[in-house]
């Protein structure tokens, strides 16, 4: 593999390497981004089946576009709420 393939596959971990704080669950730690991208893909699909219930997911579109932006809203609500100082 040449240097600079090596190199774009290694920047992305020192990158994240600081993303902190790190959270407790069960002993294993968890950065605090992985678990508000998972409680937004959570929110994300509790919306979808509330939008399906009310009726409304027919009249959105396009619906990628909505869901994607449904789970980005809830992402950063969770981490802004919970872990922004």
């Amino acid at each position: 593999m040449p240097p600079s393939l090596k190199t774009c596959f290694l920047m992305p971990c020192l990158l994240m390497a600081g993303c902190d704080p790190l959270i407790n669950i069960e002993g294993a730690y968890f950065p605090s981004w992985l678990v508000s991208g998972i409680s937004g893909v959570f929110g994300t699909i509790l919306l979808h089946i509330l939008f399906l219930k009310m009726g409304v997911d027919e009249h959105l579109w396009p619906r990628p576009l909505v869901y994607f932006s449904c789970f980005v809203l809830l992402t950063f609500t969770t981490w802004l709420v919970l872990y922004a100082s």
